[in-house]
């Protein structure tokens, strides 16, 4: 059966039943062959899937997922899960936001533009970073070198409380980055091999919803250190302190629970690992191969998608440096003191949460709404930019309730991240691009404090117009890629490719230009 964008692969894992035989129920494993150069790390199991019966599928495909959803994802009740590593690691960046409202400035002598370079090394060791971390998590297993980056950038954090003036500080920032450039590939990895195409927009939408969580309870935690009486330390060392011990003990306890693939997830049975990769086999984007295949690189220059997403991440970097960083100086100058300012930040987190979820069961459950949504996360950060810049200082309320909206563009963050990580298939395609775009991204971060001039206290004018162009741009570019997807599903709809072959082309490691029967999902 087919739509008129092109062919759709049947849902595997559901909870329904499905009444039909399903097409993979005939193949005969025999005929799925793969060179050595294509071979998955997960072939195996694919192939072995077919010797079981497909009803025995469907039922331990229900309890996959449900294993999936209350072990690996969970949002609470579990401090080594993906959801919990991600809110730390975005606590972890927000400190210097926080610290900055207790003093961090004038303790180290920061003048001009040196706080801003300060936010922006932080991203440029996450520049430096981004592609050789992507190289590595396709080549090493990936559950081992992410506990050992979460557990370095809690130590880092900690230390520093023992820095004393810019250098020290610039020095902790870029080291930090670069420790922190291995999450958001190795998440995006984890969800496209562990849920499929249709549940993982929910499932990127938690984890990465942790953002707004992460800015509610740091807003809270760092406002309760900021309550107390003559502290030994200084206040915004403290800040860093706690939150640098909690992520260097979530890495220690992360360490015997993240997997790397369906092949060594502890709470799987085997006949499980079999079923997990079953489910994930319409995806058509296979597990994990860590050979790089250099023809797939030179694929990413060609494919038009690959600069329209390395150009909206830079928007999205460009944006996301700006908020994070500067927000509670931002605050501070509509009137609020150091305490206030954190205070009013714990509203913009809990919108951006509850946004974020909203959004992904809201693409789960809506076909073709992806590139849709992501587009209309812009539309209420422009909004509250231009309210910045038109509302009268005095309204303090509803300048502030302007700052909250920026934090709705997390929306379109997730889904973004989630749109790279279904439609771009072949390993080392989807690395590379991951690695572009986190470049970007993390280019567009260093941009963005910059836009903040000191002299142009408390409104910045020139950040907040050129953020608006930012927006514009960034809803240009997602358009783009809209486009040029639906083309290609257009133009691939009348081939006839047996189902069952477009996904075992899937584990042969074939990019969605080579796989023919690759149907790009908007």
């Amino acid at each position: 059966m087919s739509s008129p964008i092109g062919p759709v692969a049947p849902e595997k894992g559901g909870d329904e039943k499905n009444t039909n035989l399903h097409s993979l129920d005939v193949v005969d494993p025999d005929i799925i062959t793969a060179s050595p150069i294509h071979t998955d790390v997960a072939l195996g199991l694919y192939k072995e899937s077919f010797t079981l019966d497909f009803d025995r599928r469907e039922l331990v495909a229900a309890k996959v997922r449900r294993k999936l959803d209350f072990i690996l994802l969970p949002m609470e009740s579990n401090l080594q899960s993906m959801c919990w590593v991600y809110f730390m690691q975005f606590l972890d960046k927000q400190t210097l936001n926080y610290s900055s409202a207790y003093g961090l400035q004038q303790d180290l002598n920061l003048v001009g533009r040196d706080y801003s370079w300060v936010a922006a090394l932080t991203n440029i060791g996450y520049l430096a970073c981004a592609y050789p971390s992507t190289i590595a998590l396709q080549k090493l297993p990936i559950g081992k070198f992410v506990t050992v980056m979460v557990m370095v950038w809690g130590a880092v954090l900690m230390l520093t409380c023992a820095v004393h003036n810019f250098a020290g500080i610039a020095a902790i920032r870029f080291i930090l980055g670069g420790t922190e450039a291995c999450i958001g590939p190795a998440w995006i990895s984890l969800t496209t091999m562990f849920w499929t195409r249709e549940e993982a927009p929910l499932r990127m939408s938690c984890w990465l919803g942790m953002n707004g969580l992460s800015s509610l309870a740091g807003a809270g935690i760092s406002w309760g250190i900021g309550t107390i009486d003559h502290p030994a330390i200084a206040t915004w060392k403290l800040v860093f302190l706690v939150i640098g011990a909690m992520s260097f003990v979530s890495g220690a306890g992360l360490f015997f629970i993240l997997p790397s693939t369906p092949n060594d997830v502890r709470f799987f049975s085997h006949e499980e690992k079999v079923v997990s990769v079953w489910r994930i086999a319409s995806n058509r984007t296979g597990v994990k191969h860590s050979k790089i295949l250099w023809y797939q690189i030179w694929e990413c220059l060609g494919d038009p998608k690959v600069y329209c997403i390395a150009l909206q991440a830079l928007c999205l970097g460009i944006l996301n440096g700006s908020v994070t960083n500067f927000m509670s100086i931002l605050l501070k100058g509509f009137g609020y003191d150091s305490l206030k300012s954190v205070q009013y930040q714990m509203p913009s987190g809990a919108i951006q949460f509850v946004c974020n979820i909203s959004a992904g069961i809201f693409v789960s459950k809506v076909p073709n709404t992806l590139v849709l949504t992501i587009i209309l996360g812009f539309i209420p950060g422009i909004c509250g930019m231009i309210g910045i810049a038109t509302i009268d200082l005095k309204h303090q309320l509803s300048l502030t309730a302007c700052s909250w909206l920026q934090g709705i563009f997390g929306v379109s963050i997730i889904l973004t991240w989630d749109l790279v990580g279904a439609n771009i298939a072949g390993h080392t395609k989807r690395t590379t691009v991951n690695g572009v775009e986190f470049c970007f991204y993390a280019a567009g971060a260093i941009i963005g404090p910059f836009l903040f001039l000191p002299q142009e206290a408390p409104r910045y004018i020139t950040a907040i117009k050129t953020l608006c162009g930012i927006y514009g741009a960034a809803i240009f570019f997602t358009a783009i890629i809209g486009v040029l997807m639906v083309m290609e599903n257009r133009r691939r709809s009348g081939l006839e490719l047996a189902e069952e072959v477009a996904d075992e082309q899937g584990f042969t490691d074939r990019t969605d230009l080579e796989n023919k029967g690759f149907t790009y999902k908007l």
